[in-house]
Formats: C-alpha cells, structure tokens, sequence
C-alpha cells in the first residue's frame, strides 16, 4: 500500500477523547445526583473525612483536630485528607460536600489524561499521544485505585512533572529554566500538600528516573543545567510543601503501627501466581462482570493494564530490538528505560515473594511503607506509553519497516502462552477453583483480537488503530469500571446514615464516646458519634489499653458495641438496645481534681487509684487539698475548647480530649503548660478562684505553612514570571 494512502489518525484521536469522555463521564455520573460511592475506604474512610473538614470549613473551626475518631486526633497530620492544599480547600469550601467528594474522585483522570498526552505528544503525534494517554489514565491500576482519592491525584500529577523536566533540559537560557524549576515547585508543592506518603515518594521517583534519563538524550551540559533548575524547583516544593512533611513525619513517629517491621512493610506483596493477570485479567475475581474477590483479590492487586496496551508494547520493543534506521537513538534510549521500569515495578511488586521490595526497607520513613503492589502503577505507565510508541509507529506515513512479519511473532507467541497457560491454571485450581470456561478464555480472546487487528494494520489495513482503540476502551471499561464497585454503585448521604441502623437499635449521638469492636466505625461520624477509635491509615499510640472500666471512664466512653463487650468483658456493662451496651457511667468529659500521682506507667498505675479524685501525670504538679472544685464547658469545638472553674485551692482541669504535642493552654489569658494526664489526655493547673481555661490546637506545622509553604509559594510565583525572552529549543524526540 503506498505510504501517501495511510491515513490522517484524526479517526484514532477522536475515537481516543470521545472513549475518555465517556469513560470519565460515567465516573463522575453521580455528581447530580447528589449521592457517594457505596464501597470501601471511599464510605469507611474518605467520606467521613471530608465530612468533617468541610463542616470545620463552614464553620470556621480548626481542620486540623478531629474529635469524633481516636479520642481526638490530627486529622491533617494522619496525611490522607490534603486539608492545606488549595484545591481541597476551595472545592470544599464552594460546593456542598457530596458533589465536592465526587469531584475530588474524579479529578484525577482528565489531570492525567491531559498530562500524558501533553508528554507522549513530545515523542508521537497527536492521535498515538491521546491514545497512550488513554491507556493511563483509565489503566487497571488507575480505575481500581479510584478509593484511593489522594493517591490517584499525586499520580496525575507524574506525567506534568516529567515535561516540566524534559523542558528544564532543553530550555536555552537560564530564565526559560528557572520558569521550568518554578513550575516544577508548584507541582512538588501540590504533591507534598496531597498527603498520602506513599504516592508522593512515587512521584519523586518518577521525577528522579525522568532525570536521569533525561541525561541520556541531551547534551551533558545541558542537562547539568536542567538538573541545577530541577533541584532549585524541588526545593522550592519542599518549602511550599514543608507544613504537610512535618505533619506527617511526626505523626508516622507517633503511630501504632510496625515501625522498622520489614514484614509489615511488605503487607499486600503480589503473589508470584498473580502476574499471569497480566494474560488473564479476571483470573482472580471467577466471573467477568462485577467481580467475586476472592481471597488474596482486590483493588491492591489488579495488575491487568489491557489487552492492547501488552501487544502493542510486546511489538514496538521487539521491532525496536533491531535497528532500523526508523527509530531513533532517543526513542529507543526512552522505550527501553519503560521497558526496564516495568520488569523492575513488577519485581517490586511481588514485596517478600520477589524479595526485591526489601532494599526500600532498608531507607528510613519510605521503608515503613507497606503494599509494595502499587509499584504495578510503573508497570501499566509504561505499558501505555510503549503502546503510544507503537501505535505512532503503525500509523507512520513512511514506516519503511524492513520485515514488519517477524516483528508479529512477539504478540502472537503472547497469545499462545496465555491460551496454554489458561489450560494449565484451570486445571491447577488458580482463583480459588472458581474459573469459569469465560474467564478462562477472555484474555487468550482479547490478547488474539488485539494481535489480529495489529497485523491487519501492519499489511496496510487503514482501520486497524481506530479498531485497536476501541477495543482498548471496550476492554479497560470492563474490567475497572464494570467490575469495580467504586464506579457501580451510589448512596445518598441519608441512605449511608440508614445503614448504621434504627436510632432506636443503636446509642444516642452526643451522650458519650463509643467503643466500637468492628473495622469501620467512621461512617457514624455522619450521625454525631465520637469514638475510642477509629479506622485510618495512621492510628495514633496511646498509652492505656481501654478495656477496663477505668479506662473507659475516664476516656469518657459510655456504650460499646457488642463485639467490642466480648472482646473487653467490662465489669458493670449492661445490655442497652440489640447489639449495644451501657457501661459503667463515665467521668465528666471536663473535671477539677486535686491530687495527681506521678506515674511513669499510667496503664498500670490506673488500676491502683480511684479515677475520680485521683489522676495520673508526669511530674509534681503541687496540688492543694481540699474540695476538688466545678468545671464547666463554655466551648467545645475542633481544635478548640474552653472550660470555666472555680476553686478553693490549685487544681487541675483535666479534659478527656486526646493529649497531643500540639496543644496549647491558656488560663485566665497567660500562656500555660499542658500537662499529660493519665498518658493520653490533656490538662492544665489553674489557681484558686473563678478562671477560665483555653485549650487550642495549634501545631508547629501551622506556623510553618503560614511562613515557609506562603514563602515558597511567592518564591514559585517568580519563578515563574521570568523574562519572557527565554525561548524553549526546538528539537523533539522524532519517533
């Protein structure tokens, strides 16, 4: 066929932005509808998270304390909720929270879709550059990580900070830099001030790997010069960001969880049998359309990245491993950096199997991060730019392919081992024995159609990228939005309230705290409840055990769940409505005493003393005797309260609201010391007389926001706003 007869690729990159519209539409389908996902960390966790930020917003209270989970916590510290970044705050600040939710789970996609096709437009034409794009930002890993709002965002913004580097390398003059570190701060920055650790150390080494092999297709003194601005914009974010570091690391330190634990740090290793996934997409899940899970299943381990996205890439590496003369020395030189990133993402991904995942614990902070599987997010990224690679190649005017038939081979040698390997894991039972003759089949099928359509178009065939896309979009949208629950089914906020059950079958919101036995006990935030506890990615350590009366009361908890009463067996608790109990009347939630015991072991000492005249504390406090006085609330807000007393004799108030560093006391308008009382509340001495006592939240984070992140942020703005004269080279990475 002559080359003049290939065809434009409009057909490819309308089919592209049309299959993303849709797919990104059916996503966001419940924004008028005023209702939420019914599914996982998005209802237990995110939900009643930004409940209560959006609710401190529009009351002007602090965001950063939480009083409904763990006895009190620092809910912007715990670095899921992104409580300082400006998107957060604005859209939670202008829309009511249901649509603001669903906006934030979404956003993702089009940052993502738009970043791809900007980069991979650096290297392929418009159409191949939509379609890559397509294939990441609606990938596997991408669509079943969709409860994972924070996470998925700091993904989008990868591909954004790869161009701002690329373009730091081949910018000219030192203000074309600088304006390219600029933006490269404000990306950083938006990263850090997102929260989750975990994604924000992907990101990093996206932009590191970016770097470095940056230097492999420019000029040496270019890129020590790109690299001088890199470091200066990355610097930059690290100021801009600084507030939710600090928070973070303080709270990592502070958290019940195993530190230093190289085997909790590979929790959620993919097992070495899930990367036939990669074949067989609905392997683990036993049927094709909204997924059974299975033991070992989920959204932690979809590793499937898409049937034309494997060919396409199994293809261009293998044209690609002879030289040509088509493809250039940069586009090879970047191919095969993709290709290494996915044989090394996936190793990692197997945690403790692989043993790989190991070296990372070995560093201090990353290394306690556990569920090594999401490395598999290197993998699909790169599955989907080597497929825009190859689809540029196939829609080549003049592709001047020597032998483009034994180029086939590789996909079609792919086809057969999944057919074989299909036969071999039926009859060995993977997926728990509950493979159907459909799910076995379906990837040997889509893996043959794909590799079908790519050699019709490799003999000349003008539809085949249109149809690859297509198919490409048929296949993503099955399997992460037909099989996902996150995008399938919605709740109105009434009807999450309904399912914690009949007012009448469960405690009185506000009368006390609950000691809940079950996982998820967010989801009752919505309804006024204040916990023991709470389900979230950093649980704060606390000293006491809570599973005597003692504790409790002075905790301040009044009813506990059943499942909790069986674990605890609380002296005194009486059944209360179905599956709840009353326990034991707790103590004032603000209270004078007027002896404290120094205790060096608070959870032994408690049971030694009489919790309501007594309280436990860390150094001589020199109390009065006496009568021990009236506390009463004036204020109890987040981040906030404000209790009046009146006493004989020096007192101290003692607040049952969770002892944390940043807390600060005044009393009767002069700075005063917090004390730790009981090793998990907070209290402060105050004088004979009527007085009244202020307790505030407020960590030394905040401060660093209000002068390093705002700091930063003018410093980006400048950057940014260099001489317009500099110009961006020319030169582009042919394909």
């Amino acid at each position: 066929m002559p080359s003049s007869a290939r065809p434009s690729g409009r057909p490819l990159l309308w089919i592209a932005l049309a299959g993303s519209a849709a797919m990104l539409l059916w996503m966001a389908r419940a924004i008028p509808l005023g209702k939420v996902p019914f599914t996982g960390d998005l209802l237990h966790f995110h939900y009643p998270l930004r409940d209560f930020y959006a609710r401190a917003l529009a009351a002007g209270h602090r965001v950063e304390w939480m009083p409904s989970l763990h006895l009190g916590f620092d809910v912007a510290a715990e670095g899921q909720l992104g409580a300082y970044h400006p998107f957060h705050w604005l859209l939670y600040r202008v829309l009511p929270l249901d649509p603001a939710f669903m906006v934030e789970v979404v956003a993702a996609y089009p940052l993502l879709f738009a970043g791809m096709w900007r980069l991979l437009g650096r290297a392929c034409p418009a159409p191949a550059a939509a379609f890559g794009a397509m294939l990441a930002a609606f990938s596997g890993f991408m669509l079943l990580h969709g409860v994972h709002p924070n996470m998925v965002t700091i993904v989008a913004h990868v591909p954004w900070l790869l161009l701002v580097v690329h373009g730091a390398c081949r910018e000219e003059t030192w203000p074309g830099r600088l304006r390219q570190a600029g933006w490269l701060a404000v990306l950083t920055g938006s990263v850090l001030l997102l929260g989750h650790p975990q994604a924000a150390w992907f990101a990093a080494l996206a932009t590191l790997a970016g770097t470095l092999l940056a230097s492999r297709v420019v000029p040496r003194a270019a890129w020590l010069r790109g690299g001088t601005a890199v470091l200066i914009g990355a610097l930059v974010g690290v100021a801009i960001g600084s507030a939710q570091l600090l928070a973070t690391a303080g709270a990592l330190a502070r958290a019940a969880r195993g530190a230093d634990d190289p085997e909790f740090a590979t929790t959620f290793s993919l097992p070495l049998v899930h990367l036939w996934q990669l074949l067989h997409p609905y392997l683990f899940w036993g049927r094709l359309w909204r997924w059974n899970e299975d033991t070992g299943a989920g959204d932690e381990f979809g590793v499937y990245g898409g049937a034309v996205a494997i060919v396409l890439a199994v293809w261009w590496l293998a044209q690609a491993a002879r030289p040509d003369g088509v493809t250039r020395r940069e586009l090879r030189i970047v191919g095969w950096g993709l290709a290494a990133a996915i044989v090394v993402a996936l190793w990692l991904g197997t945690g403790r199997y692989g043993k790989l995942y190991y070296l990372q614990t070995w560093l201090p902070v990353v290394g306690q991060f556990r569920a090594p599987v999401r490395y598999i997010l290197f993998a699909q990224t790169g599955l989907a730019a080597l497929a825009a690679f190859a689809m540029a190649r196939l829609m080549a005017r003049d592709r001047r392919l020597p032998d483009g038939a034994w180029s086939l081979a590789a996909p079609w040698a792919l086809v057969v081992l999944s057919g074989a390997s299909a036969v071999w894991l039926v009859s060995a039972g993977a997926g728990g024995g509950t493979v159907t003759p459909w799910v076995a089949t379906s990837g040997p099928l889509l893996l043959a159609a794909a590799a079908a359509v790519l050699t019709l178009g490799v003999l000349g065939w003008r539809g085949a990228a249109p149809l690859l896309a297509v198919l490409a979009i048929a296949d993503l949208a099955a399997y992460g939005l037909g099989g996902m629950v996150v995008w399938r089914d919605f709740l109105t906020r009434q009807q999450v309230v309904e399912l914690l059950g009949p007012r009448e079958q469960r405690p009185p919101a506000g009368d006390g705290r609950v000691a809940y036995g079950l996982l998820f006990p967010d989801m009752f935030v919505l309804d006024g409840y204040r916990f023991l506890r709470g389900y979230t990615g950093l649980v704060p350590a606390r000293v006491l055990e809570y599973d005597t009366a003692s504790e409790l009361r002075v905790a301040g908890v009044r009813y506990a769940h059943r499942v909790f009463q069986e674990q605890a067996a609380v002296s005194g608790a009486e059944p209360y409505a179905r599956e709840w109990f009353a326990l034991p009347p707790p103590l004032p939630r603000a209270r004078l005493v007027a002896e404290a015991r120094v205790s060096r072991d608070p959870a032994a000492d408690i049971a030694r003393i009489d919790v309501e005249s007594v309280a436990l504390v860390e150094r001589d406090l020199a109390l009065d005797p006496g009568a021990r006085g009236e506390a009463m609330e004036t204020l109890d807000v987040p981040g906030e309260i404000r209790v009046r007393t009146l006493a004989a004799g020096r007192r101290l108030l003692v607040v049952s609201e969770a002892w944390d560093e940043g807390w600060v006391a005044e009393v009767a308008g002069q700075p005063a010391e917090v004390e730790r009382v009981y090793g998990d509340f907070i209290g402060v001495v105050v004088p004979a007389g009527a007085h009244t006592a202020r307790f505030s939240f407020d960590p030394a984070y905040r401060r660093v926001f209000a002068v390093a992140g705002s700091g930063g942020a003018v410093l980006a703005l400048i950057l940014i706003a260099a001489p317009m004269a500099a110009r961006r080279s020319p030169v582009r990475w042919p394909h």
